[in-house]
């Protein structure tokens, strides 16, 4: 009986998404992420992360870099689902953002729309789900303020 309680408590666990190590987060601007190779070809050379951001023609804005394992199956990621609180407001803003699977360990997600581009802003809170095809969230992080938010 224990075992089948076991077994029962371990898929449980087993089906929640878990939480991607958050490495930093704070505001970049756009010379942060030139690289001696960018002048050299032209192309963004983004190193050992993958890259997604909330407008891909824009390089300012407020990031978070988070370190992923080989459970979080990045390689099914299509998507990315954000939810953040601005300063000063207690309102949830939202964005969906459409990427391609993300072939590395570590991942870089950037806010940098009209409303993060040539700020410092950083959001109150935040929170980012990695989606599958199906929608389904494969593994998520969170601000600390955010995990303290009763929801």
């Amino acid at each position: 009986m224990k075992t089948i309680l076991f077994l029962i408590a371990s898929l449980i666990v087993a089906s929640f998404s878990h939480a991607a190590e958050i490495l930093y987060s704070k505001y970049q601007d756009e010379d942060s992420f030139k690289r001696i190779s960018e002048h050299l070809t032209g192309k963004e050379n983004p190193g050992r992360y993958s890259i997604v951001r909330s407008d891909p023609d824009q390089r300012d804005g407020y990031y978070v870099a988070l370190k992923l394992e080989d459970a979080d199956q990045a390689d099914q990621v299509v998507s990315l689902h954000i939810q953040f609180v601005n300063p000063g407001s207690m309102e949830i803003q939202s964005r969906t953002l459409s990427t391609e699977s993300i072939k590395k360990k570590r991942v870089l997600v950037g806010l940098t729309d009209t409303d993060w581009a040539k700020s410092d802003r950083v959001p109150t809170a935040w929170k980012i789900e990695f989606l599958d095809t199906q929608g389904k969230t494969l593994f998520s992080s969170q601000s600390f303020l955010w995990s303290s938010n009763a929801q």
